[in-house]
Order: structure tokens, then C-alpha cells, then sequence
């Protein structure tokens, strides 16, 4: 075979020039070479992914065409391969490493529902309520002990489910008790007293990391007293009496439930608010109650506000501390940069899960579905949606975002369950107003909020009730106050009349 390059004569089979080394067939193109390329290609998506594997091919692929003696070709295609790898991947990193734009207009503590400056003397008088130490028995700041606060619960649990007889023993059997606690409480109720002198009830703590959360537990236990005393009043001065200071109490929960912030402190004014309309039903379907007891109970038992209901500051008192949180573990200001951790970013899709849930609670209908962008304004993906997907982040989110992803799905917060337990304290209300009108002799409507078309009246088992969420009468999750038929003038007969 004669070489093209040099006429020199080569064995038939020969694949080079045994003077020049030319080769003397035709090479072919490295696969690798071609595999390193397109893996280079990718490395502007896929990043290290395809970028390393790349340059690994590129240099296999070198190797190769060198000792080929020149049966293979592609060197340069392979050098393009590693070198478009070696871009993309700075290119993608540049790009990963954005974080989104700080959040402008961002929630402050000046957003929060606060009590004028002039009325900060009723937080201190609130905190003489509350036991700093969480771990000493009973409630020695409303006079309450250990054994007190046992007996208390299991009379009310007697009042919640037993039969007039078993109510009627318990309340005989403990009634010194229940008496000895309630002059126990004296002090705390006069601090309730003093409270209710101010117009509103200041709550001063701040969303900031390590912030000391009021034991307002006490509280309960101070609303379950009165509800277990109720039962106890047998004479009209007695129960009006007794009417005047639970007005009162009411009174301070309502106050305190507009300006309470962290989420557990409004949650417990709910409670408190509930448990004084209970104890208000047990007067109201008193005998002995006077028309001026039951007058006055009215006047102040107003309905709920839905300021009163709303959660808003509880759940803008959350996003607050988790932002400061954020800002913590993350060790930076929204300023600065992180590659594993993007501020913004994680704030943003933060606020944009509570920002649908506050349109949630105040029942807004009609918003703006415009979210905070989550990514760099050169990137194509949806935001990411923790209020609609229960904190389930998308892959490509927690690729571009791991420790921020992390931290999300850590502090997730889902009101919805709470929203729920604000919507059956609005039903109990109703319930109450319903039994208030009929003892005043005022025409009353049945019609329900929810769950049911009408409110149900059961004579014979002494309750008005509304299916639960459940939809189903008669089962656990009922929302219920007991009645005296009697003394509201109620029959089976009359109830199908009502308006």
C-alpha cells in the first residue's frame, strides 16, 4: 500500500506510514468526543450533573485519539466538549446563586393590632394573672392549687355529658369546694376588675427570638371556676351578683382577644370568650335569674365582632418571629448572599403562604392571586404554593434552595383547623343569642350559620345544638348549649313555629 503523503510502500494490512505515520485509512470520529460535547451542552441545565462528567469524558476521549495512532479523530470537538462544559457550569452557578429581590413593603411590628401607648399599665396588671415558673403545680397567680384545678374538671365534666341527677350530687358533694376555691380567687378577681377599667388591654411581646410566651392557661382555668360557681347560685341577688363579675370577665377576654399575639395567646382568648358564654347560659336559663340580671347580661353579652374572631394578628405575630428566624439560621441579612441558603427567596415564599392565609381568614374572595417572585426574574418556574400544597415543596425549588426549602418545610404553619374552632365559637354565640332572646320573650330565628339549614332545639334532652363539621346531628362533634325548656317557655310544639 502506498502512502498518500510520502509514495513510501506499506504492508497491505498496515494502518500508518511505516516512515511518515500518516495513517492510511480513513479515521473515524470519537464517540466520547461527541459524548463530551453534548454533556457540555447540558451542563447549562444540569450543572455538575453533566459538567463533570464532561470534562472526565473529554479527557478519556483525548487519550484515546492520541494513541489511535490516527484511526480516530475529534480531538478538538472533545476540547469543545470540556471547555463548553467549564462555561456553562460558571454560567449555571452565577445564575443558582441569585436570590430573589429583597421584599418590599414587608410586614413590621407596626402592623400588628396594638393598644395606644397610654394603656401599657394593663400588661403588668395582665402578668400579675399568669405563674412565670410553668412547672410549679396548680395556679397560685389566681388562687388556684393543683387539687383545685382537678376537682374543677371533673365537675365539669359531669356538666358536660351527665344527667340533671348526676349534676345535681356533684354540685351538693363538692359544693364547700367549689365555694373555698372561689374565695381563693379573690385576688384575681379583683385584678379582673381593674382590667376591665381600661378601654383596651395592652399585649406588649415582640416576635423576636427566644421571646417569653405568657402562660394565659391560667386564664382557663380562672374561666372553668366561673362556670363551675354558676351552677351554685340559688338566690336573685346571688346570681346577679355573680352576673356582674362574669361581665366583667367577658369583658376582659374581648378586650384581650383584639390585641393578644402570639397564635396560642389568641387561641386561648377564644377559649376564655367561649367558656364565659357558658357559664352566661347557665344564668340566663336560671329560674331564679331576675329580668334585670338577665337585661343587663344582654346589654353586654353583645355578638362577636369580627375583629374579636379575626386570627390576623396571631398569624401576623408568626410570620414575624419565623422571619427573624429565618434571618438567623441563615446568618445574614436579606442583603447579603448565600448560595445554600437564599434569603429573600425563603421570606418570600414565607409571606406569600401567610399572605393566603390571612386572605383565608378574613374570608377575602375576591383577591389578587399575585404572588412575591420566589426566583430571579431570568427564571421561568411557577411559585412555589406551601398554602395550597400542605408545605410540599417542588423539586426544582428545593434544588435551587436546600437549606431554605428545609427551614419551610420546618416552620410551616396551617390555620385552617383554628380557623374552625373560630368558626364554632361564632356558632355558639348564635346558639347563646338564641336562648337570650327567648328568656327576654323576643322573637327568635333558628336559622344556622353553617353545617345545617336551622339550629336544632331538642326539648326532651334539654339542648339546642348545630351539627358539628361532621354535617350529622347527635354525634361528638355537635356544637351545643343545655336549655331549660321551662324557663324559656320552649316546646316541642312551639318550636316549629319559630321565625
Amino acid at each position: 500500500m502506498l502512502c498518500p503523503k510520502c509514495g513510501g510502500e506499506n504492508p497491505g494490512n498496515a494502518h500508518v506510514c511505516d516512515s511518515c505515520n500518516t495513517a492510511l485509512i480513513k479515521a473515524m470520529t470519537s464517540k466520547l468526543a461527541i459524548v463530551s460535547l453534548v454533556l457540555g451542552m447540558l451542563s447549562l441545565f444540569l450543572f455538575v450533573l453533566a459538567g463533570i462528567p464532561a470534562i472526565v469524558v473529554g479527557i478519556v476521549s483525548l487519550l484515546k485519539i492520541r494513541r489511535s495512532n490516527g484511526a480516530l479523530k475529534g480531538k478538538y470537538i472533545a476540547l469543545a466538549g470540556m471547555n463548553v462544559s467549564i462555561v456553562f457550569m460558571c454560567i449555571f452557578l452565577i445564575l443558582w446563586s441569585r436570590d430573589a429581590p429583597p421584599i418590599p413593603n414587608d410586614y413590621t411590628l407596626a402592623d400588628l393590632r396594638s393598644a395606644p401607648a397610654e394603656y401599657a399599665e394593663s400588661f403588668e396588671l395582665l402578668k400579675t394573672l399568669i405563674d412565670e415558673d410553668h412547672n410549679i403545680p396548680g395556679a397560685p397567680a389566681i388562687g388556684l392549687s393543683d387539687g383545685d384545678i382537678d376537682m374543677i374538671k371533673e365537675i365539669r365534666d359531669v356538666l358536660e355529658e351527665g344527667t340533671a341527677a348526676e349534676i345535681a350530687q356533684i354540685l351538693s358533694h363538692d359544693a364547700n369546694d367549689i365555694k373555698a376555691a372561689w374565695a381563693s380567687g379573690q385576688k384575681a378577681r379583683d385584678t379582673i376588675h381593674r382590667l376591665n377599667a381600661f378601654p383596651e388591654i395592652a399585649v406588649l411581646i415582640e416576635p423576636i427570638i427566644g421571646y417569653k410566651n405568657l402562660r394565659l392557661h391560667n386564664l382557663i382555668e380562672l374561666a372553668h371556676l366561673y362556670e363551675v360557681y354558676a351552677h351554685l347560685q340559688t338566690e336573685p341577688n346571688d346570681i346577679h351578683a355573680f352576673a356582674v363579675e362574669l361581665i366583667e370577665l367577658h369583658s376582659v377576654f374581648r378586650k384581650l382577644s383584639l390585641n393578644a399575639r402570639p397564635f396560642i395567646e389568641r387561641l386561648v382568648c377564644h377559649a376564655c370568650i367561649e367558656k364565659s358564654i357558658i357559664s352566661a347560659s347557665v344564668i340566663v336559663n336560671h329560674p331564679r335569674a331576675s329580668k334585670n340580671t338577665i337585661e343587663r347580661l344582654a346589654r353586654h353579652f353583645t355578638s362577636l365582632t369580627g375583629e374579636e374572631l379575626s386570627l390576623h394578628n396571631g398569624v401576623l405575630f408568626d410570620y414575624l418571629l419565623v422571619k427573624n428566624i429565618i434571618l438567623e439560621v441563615s446568618g445574614q441579612s436579606p442583603t447579603k448572599k448565600n448560595p445554600l441558603f437564599k434569603t429573600n427567596s425563603t421570606l418570600r415564599v414565607y409571606k406569600n403562604s401567610h399572605d393566603s392565609w390571612l386572605d383565608a381568614i378574613e374570608q377575602k374572595k375576591h383577591v389578587s392571586m399575585a404572588k412575591l417572585p420566589a426566583w430571579p426574574s431570568c427564571y421561568p418556574f411557577k411559585e412555589p404554593n406551601l398554602f395550597r400544597n400542605r408545605g410540599l415543596l417542588p423539586l426544582t425549588y428545593w434544588f435551587y434552595n436546600p437549606l431554605g426549602s428545609r427551614c419551610l418545610s420546618m416552620f410551616g404553619f396551617y390555620y385552617d383547623k383554628y380557623y374552625k374552632k373560630c368558626f364554632i365559637l361564632q356558632v355558639r354565640d348564635d346558639l347563646f343569642r338564641i336562648i337570650l332572646n327567648k328568656r327576654l320573650g323576643e322573637g327568635v330565628r333558628l336559622k344556622a350559620r353553617a353545617y345545617s339549614d336551622e339550629y336544632i332545639v331538642d326539648v326532651e334532652d334539654k339542648k339546642i345544638f348545630s351539627p358539628g363539621p361532621d354535617g350529622e346531628a347527635d354525634t361528638e362533634d355537635d356544637i351545643k348549649l343545655r336549655i331549660n325548656p321551662q324557663v324559656l317557655g320552649w316546646n316541642s310544639q312551639e318550636k316549629s313555629n319559630e321565625q
